[in-house]
Parts: structure tokens; C-alpha cells; sequence
């Protein structure tokens, strides 16, 4: 794997390429200031590098199964009498929504036939659909789709990810969809958005960090005029709504190729490591030479700043990486687990059982997510029992709904153990082993 130490050199060294496109390299810079980040971020690498290492060739725990994931898109529009479409209007139309999420699954599964596939050696299909919600939070119909008037001229993405008036304006919750919002930019960039560090991490216990700005802002926000393919798109570099498929990567834990450093890492070794991002105009050939070794850039990989239509690979160590960050951000688990809800599923549990403990056995202090699911909103609490009977730990959460919840297992030593989980008048239980 790429050298695990650049990352060290990655939170503190200017990014050098124009950040046009993404908000995401900014704001990683303003924040690089902060102990607090600098340490949830580090811990977030390590843990991933520490993940991908034990189930090498693929994430156990999530692999061979096509996620899907809920979207709500909130075009935010200052358009007084509240017309759709037209030229110069951020009230985009549902025509121009929906070939976004066509694009997205195109790329998202490298589809066949489509601008999304490629041949290349290391291509992959990342096995993620987006689906536009069927249902909101109160449990209404819902086409996935809101509309919301703001006596706003255009917009600062860089400045969202840190103040969120879009996310105090509206959102809905963060741990059953994922937000886009539409809105028209000030041009300082076309895009930015979240990315899972920001979660409290399985694994961290009770040191774990959480920026508390995540509660606010989690999700992805797009110029209007670079959303989707037709209507309002204006744009002639990206125009193929490839922005929104980079932005939702960085959602998913991806970076940019270049980890936005001169040579820097991505921490993926199919991926060329290079001297800069391709922010030109054109799909040119490019070479760069990091450590003495000459490499042809990979200009075609989405994380990239190539035009749109330069893009069409997402490589086998990006999937592994955002297989291993959906495992790891309790987030972004919650986010998977409540998919069904969110788009008019009846929940569907293995062997339809009401409690799932995933990975068991738990290795090397590495902590679990437990899956609960019932009806209705209940009183919860999860003991761990040893093998006779002995309660080794305890805790008790009030007014319940089924979601995951992390099982600390930090304190045992290697053994067989029981967790029961009460819920209401129900009662579950299922065996663990622990290996130290």
C-alpha cells in the first residue's frame, strides 16, 4: 500500500492544484488546523489501512451485495414565484434530477453500453445504487424531491461544509438518506461534500471524537448548472454530471488521486500516484514522475479533476476503501441498515432474526455492530454475559427505534461470550467469540 507516512506530510503541506471543482481539498486545509479533526482523520486512515488488511481481496462484511442507497435532493431556489426550469434558474426540473441519478448508476456499476463503462484492467463496479426516497421522514409518499424558496443569490459550497445554513434550512435525517442539495453557486467551486471521518468511528469506544458539525451538514452539494445532463446545465467541462458522482465518492471516503499533495496518496495502490490533477480542459495523456518512478496519469478516474467526459473508472482498491469506510462509520452503517425504510422496503433481516452481530468473531479489539430490529419505538438495553453467567457490561439507551448500535467489547479478553439485547418486552441473544 502507498506509504501510510505521506499521510502525515498530507495534513500539513498546501494543496497545490486549483480546487475549481471540489470543495472537498479546501476544506480539508482550513480544517487542518484543528487537533481535534487531525486526530479523528488520522484514526480514520489507520483504521481503514487496518480493515482493508484483514479482508484483503474484499470487505466481508459488506461485499457481494449491491447496496443501495436512499436520496432526497433539495433544490434551493430564490425564485419568488416558484417557476421550474428554464434558463438561469436553480428551481431545476425533475427531468434534470432524474438524469443525475441515471448517471450516477451508470457510473456507480459500470454499467454496460453507457459512459459509465470501461475496459480497464482494474476497473470496477462498485456495486452501490442510488434510489430517490419513496417515503420522508414522517412516512408520506414522497418522490425524493423538495423544493425550497431562499432569498439567497448564490451560494459559498466551501463555506456549507463549516456553517451549514443549507443543512439548518433543511435536511432530512442524515442516518436515513443521503442529502444532496441543488443550488446556485458563487463559482468559488461546483461542488463539495462530507466525508465519513467526520463520524464517530467503531473501534474508538469512549475516546471517540465526533465533529459536532456533522449533526448539521452530511451530504453533497452541487452548482445547479453542473447537475445532471440537460436543462439547466450550462457548463461545457462538466456537463455529464460527473461532479455529483466525485462529490458522493468523497461521501463514501474516496480522495483525490493526488490526496492533494504534490505526490501524495489516495492510499490506494491501483491508482497512479501522481504530481497533480488534470484541471484542464481537454483529456490529454499525462505523465508524472513521484520518487523517481515515471507513471501515466489515471486522468479517467472519477476522484480526478478530468472533464466529464474523460471519466468512467472507479478502480478495485477505491471499492475496497469505501467497503471498508461504510463498515467502519457508524453513520454510514445506520445510513445501509435504514435504506429499506426510506425507500418503502419492509425491512428484510438474515434468517429474519430480530438481532445480527456483525463481523463474529471480533478481532483484535476491533468492536462490532449489532443490527436490532422491531417495531414501534422501545426501550433498549445490551448486556454481555460471560459463558457463566457473569455481566461483564451493560448499557441502556431509552426510546429506541430499531438501528445499529456498537457493541464495546474493548474490555474482554479472548473467550466465548453471550449479548442479550432487551427491547421492550422482547428479548434476543446471540453468542459471540472474541480474539485477542
Amino acid at each position: 500500500m502507498k506509504n501510510f507516512f505521506a499521510f502525515c506530510l498530507l495534513l500539513t503541506t498546501t494543496i497545490l492544484q486549483a480546487q475549481e471543482r471540489c470543495g472537498f481539498g479546501l476544506s480539508e486545509k482550513t480544517r487542518a488546523s484543528n487537533p481535534v479533526w487531525l486526530r479523528q482523520k488520522a484514526e480514520f486512515e489507520y483504521q481503514l489501512r487496518q480493515d482493508i488488511a484483514k479482508s484483503e481481496g474484499a470487505n466481508l462484511r459488506i461485499a457481494d451485495k449491491i447496496l443501495k442507497i436512499p436520496v432526497v435532493i433539495h433544490v434551493i431556489h430564490n425564485n419568488p414565484v416558484n417557476i421550474i426550469g428554464g434558463t438561469n434558474n436553480a428551481n431545476i426540473t425533475d427531468e434534470q434530477i432524474n438524469s443525475q441519478i441515471v448517471v450516477l448508476n451508470e457510473d456507480y456499476r459500470r454499467k454496460t453500453g453507457t459512459k459509465g463503462f470501461n475496459t480497464n484492467a482494474v476497473g470496477a463496479d462498485m456495486e452501490i445504487e442510488f434510489v430517490l426516497a419513496t417515503i420522508d421522514p414522517k412516512g408520506i409518499a414522497s418522490t425524493g424531491i423538495t423544493r425550497t424558496f431562499y432569498d439567497k443569490v448564490s451560494w459559498n459550497l466551501l463555506d456549507e461544509t463549516q456553517k451549514s445554513q443549507i443543512g439548518n434550512l433543511i435536511h432530512w435525517d442524515y442516518e436515513k438518506y443521503l442529502n444532496i442539495w441543488v443550488v446556485a453557486g458563487d463559482k468559488s467551486t461546483i461542488g463539495t461534500s462530507g466525508f465519513p471521518y467526520d463520524s464517530k468511528l467503531i473501534g474508538l469506544g469512549a475516546t471517540a471524537l465526533d465533529i459536532t458539525n456533522q449533526n448539521i451538514f452530511d451530504g453533497v452539494i452541487i452548482d445547479y448548472r453542473y447537475f445532471g445532463t440537460c436543462c439547466a446545465v450550462s457548463g461545457t467541462t462538466y456537463n455529464l454530471g460527473r461532479t455529483t458522482t466525485h462529490e458522493i465518492g468523497h461521501y463514501l471516503g474516496l480522495l483525490h488521486p493526488t490526496g492533494d499533495e504534490f505526490c501524495g496518496t489516495d492510499y490506494c495502490d491501483d491508482t497512479p500516484q501522481i504530481e497533480k490533477l488534470n484541471d484542464g480542459t481537454s483529456c490529454p495523456i499525462l505523465t508524472s514522475t513521484c520518487n523517481g518512478v515515471k507513471r501515466t496519469n489515471m486522468i479517467e478516474n472519477y476522484m480526478d479533476y478530468s472533464p466529464d467526459r474523460c471519466m468512467n473508472t472507479f478502480t478495485n482498491d477505491q471499492k475496497k476503501r469505501v467497503r471498508s469506510a461504510l463498515s467502519l462509520s457508524i453513520k454510514r452503517q445506520r445510513l445501509l441498515i435504514n435504506s429499506e425504510l426510506a425507500l418503502g422496503i419492509e425491512p428484510v433481516n438474515a434468517n429474519n432474526k430480530s438481532l445480527q452481530i456483525s463481523p463474529n468473531p471480533i478481532v483484535q479489539n476491533n468492536n462490532a455492530i449489532l443490527s436490532i430490529q422491531f417495531n414501534g419505538v422501545r426501550d433498549l438495553s445490551i448486556s454481555i454475559y460471560s459463558m457463566i453467567g457473569i455481566l461483564m457490561n451493560e448499557e441502556n439507551y431509552v426510546a429506541q427505534k430499531s438501528n445499529v448500535f456498537a457493541l464495546n467489547t474493548d474490555k474482554l479478553r479472548s473467550g466465548q461470550y453471550v449479548v442479550k439485547v432487551k427491547f421492550g418486552d422482547e428479548i434476543a441473544t446471540e453468542k459471540i467469540i472474541v480474539v485477542k
